[in-house]
């Protein structure tokens, strides 16, 4: 094992693409999660060595799927493959439309643009210039450059595998939003999805691949309790260890939660001085963000004790910081993919109550390693009770932050997360069954 590591390790960083920090050594990952796994990620990608792929998106920073793509295709590198990535841009009335359709999938209803239908080809069309027609294989990650592979040549095509995954929670009720994407989704080689319950009756081989988090990042990585202070006094929170924090960290998007957090909040410090505090950002991708902010700011603005922030895309070791010094982690959502901020709070040991929606059931064992509650208003008192709970027994909060940790280390850390994309770029390539 020492000698494989070495021999990646003296081969030297690999040069920096696309803004990309250099891979942490693999070693540094065996500390984590044993010699055995980073020798079986060795083997696997020896195996498929050189093997070009290209991974596109819609936004460099901001998000999940931009920051599992930048732990994640460092470390590929290392073990190997000729890996880039890209992201498509384009207009407001894009991204506007785009997120239209998120919506839809996650069952917002509302009126299908059929003028945004023509933005969304138009701006697919216009990206194609970013897809390397010499890679092997192409994962697209989301229905934004879900378009791009309509306008590939004919011979390409027949000796590239396309891939799509699917980050979102997918409930489409709506027919014109179902039908537009399952005729696109069907014409890939495999799509991937969060959780098994997304998987839709569609003619497309589909497997489950479990998102998850990178422990050296800057957002997981350990922090000195010197490190933490300096967070919480630059942004003027008090000390948690005599005001107890409340912290839901997340995109401001109107299934994250916020509103039930807030209306549970104002009940639960009846009972306890505590502090609320909503951390998130805005992605470049996701022009809903700035206004959800804008009513949470006018939502809280008479109830003490809330911290709304909205932070820039790289405030990595600010939320690392939040989540460390947090009593109590809150992810209430209506609606989830998966939510990485659970595996991220229960990686920092802390109590998690999430949403029984979605990827969070997968991520936690209710009364076990955290809590689900009821999605929404329904869901008030239950969080109410939790947290009351979780304040009046520290013991058992920390009992279960422990067990949350242990329950990440095992399933949500990148390690994982690469031999199942390995794995799965191996059975494409060899046109093995998925």
């Amino acid at each position: 094992m020492e000698t494989k590591l070495q021999e990646i390790k003296d081969q030297g960083i690999l040069q920096t693409k696309e803004g990309i920090p250099p891979a942490k050594t693999l070693d540094e990952y065996a500390e984590i999660v044993g010699p055995q796994i980073i020798e079986e990620l060795i083997r696997l990608g020896n195996g498929i060595k050189g093997l070009k792929v290209q991974q596109v998106n819609s936004a460099r920073y901001g998000g999940g799927v931009a920051e599992m793509l930048r732990s994640v295709i460092p470390l590929e590198r290392v073990l190997g493959l000729d890996i880039n990535w890209e992201v498509i841009t384009g207009n407001i009335d894009f991204f506007n439309y785009t997120k239209t359709i998120h919506n839809f999938l996650q069952g917002k209803m509302g009126i299908p643009d059929l003028v945004g239908t023509k933005v969304y080809w138009d701006t697919n069309k216009a990206n194609f210039k970013l897809i390397d027609q010499n890679a092997d294989i192409i994962l697209i990650h989301d229905p934004q450059p879900a378009g791009l592979l309509k306008f590939l040549d004919s011979e390409i095509r027949k000796r590239q595998k396309w891939i799509w995954r699917c980050h979102i929670q997918l409930l489409p009720k709506d027919l014109f939003v179902t039908e537009f994407l399952r005729t696109l989704i069907e014409s890939y080689d495999a799509a991937i999805f969060s959780s098994p319950k997304f998987l839709p009756p569609w003619k497309v081989p589909s497997i489950l691949i479990l998102p998850y988090i990178d422990p050296l990042s800057d957002k997981n990585k350990e922090l000195t309790e010197q490190e933490i202070q300096a967070v919480l006094d630059k942004y003027g929170i008090e000390d948690p260890k005599k005001k107890p924090l409340l912290t839901i960290v997340s995109r401001f998007d109107p299934f994250k939660g916020h509103l039930t957090a807030i209306e549970a909040f104002k009940k639960i410090r009846r009972n306890f001085n505590c502090q609320l505090l909503m951390a998130g950002g805005t992605a470049s991708d996701d022009p809903e963000n700035i206004k959800i902010f804008d009513e949470l700011i006018e939502k809280s603005k008479n109830i003490p004790d809330i911290i709304l922030l909205n932070l820039p895309p790289n405030s990595h070791i600010e939320v690392n910081a939040f989540q460390r010094a947090s009593t109590i982690i809150l992810q209430p959502s209506v609606k989830e993919g998966f939510g990485l901020t659970v595996s991220e709070g229960m990686w920092k040991e802390k109590p998690v109550i999430g949403g029984n929606i979605g990827g969070i059931p997968a991520q936690i064992i209710d009364g076990y390693n955290g809590f689900l509650v009821t999605p929404g208003e329904k869901g008030i008192p239950e969080i109410i009770e939790r947290i009351t709970y979780l304040m009046e027994h520290p013991l058992s909060a920390k009992a279960m932050g422990k067990r949350g940790r242990e329950g990440v280390k095992e399933r949500f850390l990148v390690t994982r997360g690469i031999y199942d994309e390995l794995q799965l770029f191996k059975n494409l390539i060899q046109d093995l069954k998925i």
